[in-house]
């Protein structure tokens, strides 16, 4: 009893409340580090430092990580331990893509959670002996998470990768973290930097320094309050207190802020969130470090750029040395002069399910028009497309089409161009295959400023952005192989969506179109297409 009593705090103890000295809490943690690397950890606890202050911060939203190794993952589902006490409470994870989910959070969970819940394995579920739950769902088809979590009422939200996901499913998510339980509601989110272009860099960019791209430590645990008035990203306002926010927009609460919300005690500032940013640490990881003692040095084996973002933390690099379209060239693209000839040419990047169904028109080398379909049934896919290069005035000749997989519903276009990514290039001793070509063909053809982009069509949204934000967001992803043979190779479509976190449809499309560069072909101009 007496040794019982030296680990309690005294204070709480007078007031009947078990709380563990901070001392307590040390020996414990000092134990999970004498344990050997294959040895069970039953002291379930944060470590000191990062996470630590992650579960310590009040902010309603957190966004955790910078470095790789710091533990984000673990302190995430610690978290929900506070509550598992109540029967309706519910944890919800998200990661974009569900193998993700089993070699993540679900792995991860399992540490934690397997003597005090009962898994459910082909759920990824589990279910705490009051009844609470914690469960992990993917994020893959984001055009139907407002469907999905509508109306929801989750307690606790946790995001694995926010990066990967967008903006847009971010403040649906947002929207649903609420309960009835008299608990506080809880919004974190893990991340490892990302460039400039991403929604995530602008979101936290008040804790980047842009001298250095690394976040200023003074600022890494700040709580600041922000208030989403619009749709874009731009349209946020914040401030250090949520006066100050009150202040800047004013207008916009005030316009939608109900009177008779007052009379229950509610007030305009109950419309305004707090934030906060908090940089992992992979030095604070101790039991990490113990554990897998090689994990710094197998990271700094990638070499270049890469190695040092992952080791020190560093944002905002767009990786220019690898990527092989600068966003710099990016840019030039978009406002560059009509790279038109006359020669019309429509190409389809075709998908029945699951990615986008992509086809865009174009005047030589400039690009005027493009639809987007969804969830398009074999049957559908000829009329669509008969549609588009009607519409755009295109002969079935200048039609081209992926045959991959399920490109093979196009068939019926028998005058039309089928296009087969690891078919042979023009030259197998430059090129491993086709996609390769057209991949380094479409880079050349933006530095050297013969790619245009109709103005009115890079601002028409397609889902959650624009088509101008789907190009740049994919940008990224095209990224050359080093061989052994010398040959130029562009890296596979798995590895296209780790990095953006989906398939690449928009630039696929483009990509496919330097097809007709690459041999010699039919082609009619304009209305001759009626002949």
């Amino acid at each position: 009893m007496e040794e019982e009593k030296s680990i309690l705090d005294l204070v709480f103890a007078k007031l009947g409340i078990e709380v563990y000295t901070y001392e307590y809490a040390e020996q414990l943690r000092d134990e999970n580090l004498l344990l050997g690397a294959g040895d069970k950890i039953y002291n379930i606890l944060p470590q000191a430092g990062f996470q630590e202050e992650v579960l310590l911060n009040e902010a309603d939203v957190k966004v955790i990580g910078g470095n790789r190794g710091g533990g984000k993952s673990y302190v995430m589902e610690l978290s929900p331990l506070y509550n598992i006490h109540i029967p309706l409470f519910s944890c919800h994870g998200f990661r974009k893509e569900e193998d993700d989910i089993r070699r993540g959070l679900w792995k991860t969970s399992k540490f934690i959670y397997t003597d005090v819940a009962v898994p459910k394995e082909s759920e990824f579920q589990w279910t705490f002996p009051s009844g609470a739950t914690s469960k992990y769902e993917h994020l893959q088809n984001e055009k139907e998470v407002d469907r999905r979590f509508r109306g929801a009422e989750m307690p606790e939200i946790i995001i694995d990768e926010l990066p990967q996901i967008t903006f847009e499913t971010f403040f649906t998510l947002l929207a649903s973290n609420r309960n009835t339980l008299g608990v506080k509601n809880q919004f974190t989110a893990s991340c490892n930097p990302v460039s400039r272009k991403n929604w995530v860099y602008k979101f936290i960019s008040w804790y980047i320094d842009e001298d250095t791209n690394m976040i200023i430590p003074e600022r890494s645990g700040k709580i600041r309050y922000f208030y989403k008035f619009g749709k874009d990203i731009s349209e946020i306002v914040w401030g250090n207190s949520k006066e100050e926010v009150y202040e800047k927009a004013q207008q916009q609460i005030d316009e939608i802020w109900n009177k008779d919300l007052e009379d229950g005690g509610g007030s305009k500032f109950d419309l305004i969130n707090s934030f906060c940013f908090i940089e992992g640490s992979y030095a604070q990881n101790k039991i990490f470090r113990k554990k897998d003692p090689r994990y710094l040095g197998n990271l700094s084996q990638q070499g270049g750029r890469q190695s040092v973002k992952d080791i020190k933390g560093i944002w905002g690099d767009d990786e220019e040395t690898e990527a092989i379209v600068t966003s710099a060239a990016y840019d030039e693209m978009f406002n560059n002069t009509y790279q038109t000839t006359g020669k019309r040419t429509a190409v389809a990047d075709v998908a029945l399910s699951g990615d986008d169904f992509v086809i865009g028109a174009f005047d030589g080398n400039h690009l005027f028009d493009v639809e987007v379909f969804t969830n398009v049934k074999s049957e559908q896919a000829k009329t669509l497309v008969q549609n588009f290069i009607d519409k755009n005035h295109i002969h079935e000749i200048n039609f081209l089409y992926d045959a991959t997989g399920i490109g093979h519903f196009m068939d019926s276009f028998s005058k039309s161009y089928s296009y087969t990514g690891n078919s042979a290039s023009s030259d197998k001793e430059i090129w491993t295959n086709k996609r390769s070509e057209c991949s380094e063909r479409y880079a050349t053809n933006i530095k050297e400023g013969r790619i245009s982009v109709d103005r009115d069509l890079q601002k028409r949204r397609f889902g959650n952005m624009t088509f101008r934000e789907h190009l740049e967001s994919e940008r990224s992803a095209l990224k050359r192989k080093i061989t052994t043979n010398g040959k130029y190779q562009i890296i596979q479509k798995s590895e296209m969506k780790q990095i953006i976190g989906r398939s690449p449809d928009f630039t696929d499309m483009m990509v496919m179109h330097e097809h007709f560069n690459t041999t010699k072909q039919v082609t009619r101009k304009g209305m001759e297409w009626l002949g």
